[in-house]
């Protein structure tokens, strides 16, 4: 890597002024927390502040200045390291990120620090997870960190072991925070053997992810945040799989971070993760002769088993129907290393799930899929064409379709169009959507990959389209994908009906949730919903806000559809979603990106009845009486404002009504403290007429009449 040169100094020492207004901290001073408010997770005491702190890079924010400028700790095209006290480890590691890394951003000059050399960064701490970090000052001119020193080395690993992280009641060890973004090593040895389960692998974000267990229940999981340690398209080694479950390994290193649910290890380079020392034998290729099964045919198995410590002794199919008892079948070998068995044929319309396990002589043991909880191979038995409901179903909470990999042929309805989700960069492409009916499992995403993909891209919602082509489980969830043939049977077909759902159970579940993964891909509707959080990614902003209609809150993506409406990336054709906005419904395509399910509105009529920052508290000075204003403007077209005021803390409903006494919209269900509040009202979708709003709290009921003229 290359030294720094004197006109970086220079460089540096021209902007280092500015870097002295702040003051200077230890990494101690951002760390250190109170023993007493343990084993809740406390923040930083300096969360939100702006300060210098000094420490020594531990891995480098890119690979190469000069070459390959992918940054290698993944955080999308964010720059992140860590960083340590070169003397001090205990409460002595923190994390650095820069979320701006283009143009002018780059006079921070952090994409050219080396490691083992002491710098001097300036920096806002906040929190990520249970973590520590610091971000770096890009606006509104950027602060260029400073050298102080170089050493001869990095500091070396602090050396630990899983169970010093544990109590003696099994419970987590606290007092460990104190590594936290600190570079420490476990090493195995005959008290502390380090056995890898739970691996991850595929193309989601979490792959190359593994767990690090001792033989008494404690565990790490090795976090693959470093780019060499994944294993999907964002690795830095092609070739590189996280070990087999069971596998032992002489050593493993990193950064240590923490979350609520485990602690984790981050390696950083390719020389962090010791040999493996014994493992068990692989199964791999596991393949069912038919994609679609009749009634009564037998479906012959194949798989590849081989030996890694020991050779194999035997491989087994584990099967069940429609969720029984487990039966077993002894699977022959072909070769040194292919096995087949048969599973039954089945009379009827039946739901078949199973399994491989081989097991060698030192009777280590491997089951393929890995995880046999939440991910099986399936298929049905029918005697009926295949449906999109088929494919998509997934029980066990893997977001793994029994199809994957198979050629089908499905039919549907094109749900939304490229016109309806155009996308907004590479990795949010334009997405076309067909479902079969109503209700779960009943949608999915049309891929765009191999000759036909054009011809997706020029459907039209509305189309009901027969399409055969490969199931494959991506980034966006279960697709159809590499399409050899797509005929559009008729067009401007109906909608399917979108499925009601509270915001809570959809939430910030991940892909495979149960309660939300059976609607991915189909059409939603979020009802009476206010914008809890207007830009649900903080700091930066990607176009999406959080939503709530009582209970979790969820996010809503703008940026992906075509409606007139964002949340602040400076549009000024559009309007502005902020904080406590109200929409009566919000429909749309419940989708999967970035780790996130996210409802898509298509086009404006995907959103009814918005009304802008639906409650402000406009005082809260106590009123002198419970009081509901007369609103204003009236007569109106088409907002109105609502003032009222309360004097107890109490729950608060606000509800407009016709002359008929039809519930029009609620405005307002929440409880509230003393004040006076205003409610915007829009009333864009209805008729000119005289409308009625109700204003309820701790059993006081008072009801005023407004005119609507258009």
């Amino acid at each position: 890597m290359k030294k720094i040169t004197l006109v970086f100094f220079v460089m540096l020492l021209s902007i280092f002024v500015k870097a002295q207004e702040y003051p200077l901290v230890t990494i101690q001073d951002i760390n250190i927390v109170a023993d007493s408010l343990w084993p809740s997770f406390p923040p930083s005491p300096l969360v939100g502040d702006t300060v210098r702190v000094r420490g020594v890079l531990m891995v480098h924010p890119i690979v190469s200045p000069s070459g390959d400028r992918s940054p290698i700790i993944w955080s999308g095209a964010r720059w992140a390291a860590y960083i340590q006290d070169p003397v001090n480890p205990v409460n002595g590691g923190l994390a650095l990120i820069q979320n701006d890394t283009v143009g002018a951003a780059q006079g921070t000059l952090f994409d050219l620090a080396d490691t083992a050399t002491v710098y001097e960064f300036t920096c806002v701490v906040a929190m990520y997870f249970q973590s520590v970090q610091c971000s770096l000052i890009t606006t509104p001119q950027p602060v260029a960190i400073s050298p102080v020193s170089a050493l001869t080395k990095r500091p070396d690993p602090v050396p630990l072991t899983i169970d010093s992280f544990y109590t003696a009641t099994g419970t987590y060890n606290f007092a460990m925070r104190k590594y936290q973004g600190v570079y420490v090593e476990l090493r195995a040895d005959a008290n502390h053997p380090l056995i890898t389960s739970d691996r991850v692998t595929g193309t989601g974000s979490a792959s190359g992810n593994f767990k690090i267990n001792d033989l008494n229940g404690h565990f790490f999981w090795n976090y693959a945040q470093s780019r060499y340690y994944k294993s999907n398209a964002n690795t830095l080694r092609p070739t590189y799989q996280p070990p087999t479950d069971g596998s032992h390994l002489s050593y493993i290193r990193g950064v240590l971070t923490m979350r609520a649910d485990a602690y984790y290890l981050v390696p950083l380079y390719p020389e962090d993760m010791g040999t493996v020392t014994i493992a068990p034998p692989t199964v791999s290729g596991v393949r069912r002769n038919a994609a679609t099964v009749a009634f009564n045919q037998n479906v012959t198995v194949t798989a590849t088993a081989r030996g890694t410590s020991a050779n194999v002794a035997s491989v087994k199919i584990f099967y069940r129907v429609n969720g029984g008892n487990l039966d077993s079948i002894a699977m022959t070998a072909i070769d040194s290393i292919s096995y087949t068995g048969v599973i039954p044929g089945r009379p009827d319309s039946s739901f078949v799930d199973y399994y491989i396990k081989a097991v060698d002589a030192n009777n280590l043991s491997v089951t393929n899929p890995a995880n046999t909880v939440t991910s099986r191979y399936s298929y049905f038995t029918l005697n009926t064409p295949l449906q999109i409901q088929h494919v998509r179903y997934s029980p066990f909470g893997s977001g793994f379709s029994g199809y994957n990999g198979y050629n089908v042929t499905l039919t549907g309805v094109v749900i939304s169009d490229t016109s309806d989700i155009p996308g907004n960069h590479g990795s949010n492409p334009p997405r076309v959507y067909m479902q079969n009916g109503s209700g779960s499992w009943s949608g999915i995403v049309l891929g765009t990959v191999g000759a036909n993909g054009t011809q997706v891209l020029s459907l039209k919602r509305g189309d009901n389209v027969t399409v055969n082509g490969t199931i494959a489980l991506g980034s966006f969830g279960t697709r159809i994908d590499t399409l050899t043939s797509i005929v559009v049977n008729s067009q401007n077909n109906p909608m399917p009906i979108p499925t009601v759902l509270p915001t809570a159970s959809v939430g910030t579940n991940s892909l495979g949730n149960l309660t939300t993964e059976p609607y991915n891909g189909t059409l939603v509707t979020y009802q009476n919903v206010v914008v809890d959080s207007a830009n649900a990614d903080g700091t930066s902003n990607f176009g999406e806000c959080y939503v709530n209609n009582g209970g979790t809150h969820t996010r809503v993506i703008w940026s992906d559809g075509n409606t007139t409406y964002h949340n602040g990336l400076g549009l000024p054709t559009f309007t502005l979603v902020k904080k406590k906005d109200f929409f009566e419904s919000i429909t749309g395509v419940l989708g999967y990106t970035h780790s996130q399910f996210k409802l898509c509105p298509r086009k404006n009529n995907d959103v009814v009845g918005y009304q802008p920052l639906a409650i402000e508290q406009i005082s809260s000075a106590l009123p002198v009486k419970f009081d509901l204003m007369q609103n204003y403007p009236n007569p109106f077209n088409p907002a109105t404002r609502i003032t009222y005021s309360i004097v107890s803390s109490a729950n608060v409903t606000l509800k407009v009504f016709n002359m008929l006494g039809e519930e029009i919209s609620t405005l307002v269900n929440e409880s509230q403290n003393p004040g006076t509040y205003s409610v915007s009202f829009d009333g864009a979708s209805l008729t000119t007429g005289v409308y009625m709003y109700s204003l309820s709290t701790g059993g006081q009921v008072q009801v005023k009449k407004m005119l609507l003229i258009k």
